[in-house]
């Protein structure tokens, strides 16, 4: 089953959410494209669900892909997000680029580069660094496998300049965000994923002190209904902390895969 950029799309923002929007995230492993082939990605879900209504969330995702030369791709893509009354809208584009650096039977090392713009009026920018390592039993993925995702994200954010004036400056902050993730792949085109994801970013408004997002667990099934087209399911539980209320998030959606001339 041919794996799907889609998967950094949410560990580049998902826990820092510093660009306004949460992007879609589907469980999955990361590979390069065809040379000259198209990759269209198309998700709809819900987030939130067991939290206070004010922070349930609506999103749509999409995104292009597209296979530059053999083991280099690059994407471009835009998340839609509101409230779960349709309300209070907003947005994000990003776009990147990812190859193999290193491909084996059994191995893989895939380093990819994101950069997304949202927040209020596309005022904050995030560049994030990525790497994944991913281990196949089959290296057509018929069977099992594991994959370790890491990320440096890189942002701007507000924060009182003092705790008296209440006036706000912009600092650049540097984040670690990591997911740790295995497939089976139950029959042909059928196909289950389990990720766990947690991250370290700056407490908002210091200047020093850095808090654990503990992060929660992604459950996927993945089918593939023709040659071309994939169908995405997937359920994520965020795992409450420091007094939060266990909550989830659902999706669904499509990748459809456009072959060279």
């Amino acid at each position: 089953m041919r794996r799907k950029i889609i998967a950094l799309i949410g560990i580049a923002s998902s826990l820092f959410a510093v660009v306004g929007v949460r992007p879609a995230f589907a469980a999955d492993t990361i590979e390069t494209w065809d040379v000259g082939a198209t990759d269209l990605d198309f998700y709809l879900g819900v987030d939130g669900i067991g939290r206070p209504k004010h922070e349930r969330e609506t999103f749509a995702d999409m995104m292009l892909g597209y296979g530059l030369i053999k083991r280099l791709s690059a994407y471009f893509g835009t998340t839609l997000q509101c409230n779960e009354y349709l309300g209070d809208g907003s947005g994000t584009i990003y776009m990147g680029m990812f190859g193999t650096l290193a491909e084996t039977n059994h191995f893989d090392l895939d380093l990819f580069l994101d950069v997304r713009l949202g927040g209020d009026a596309f005022s904050e920018l995030q560049v994030t660094p990525q790497v994944e390592l991913n281990f196949d039993l089959d290296p057509q993925m018929r069977s099992w496998g594991v994959y370790l995702r890491a990320g440096i994200p890189i942002y701007g954010q507000k924060i009182l300049a003092s705790a008296n004036s209440g006036d706000l400056k912009y600092r650049t902050n540097i984040g670690f965000a990591t997911t740790l993730g295995t497939y089976w792949t139950v029959s042909q085109g059928h196909q289950i994923l389990l990720e766990y994801d947690m991250g370290i970013h700056p407490k908002p408004n210091t200047n020093s002190e850095t808090e654990t997002e503990i992060g929660g667990v992604a459950l996927g099934y993945n089918v593939r209904v023709h040659d071309s087209i994939e169908l995405i399911n997937q359920i994520h539980i965020d795992i409450p902390q420091e007094g939060e209320p266990v909550a989830a998030g659902i999706m669904i959606g499509m990748i459809a895969t456009m072959p060279s001339s």
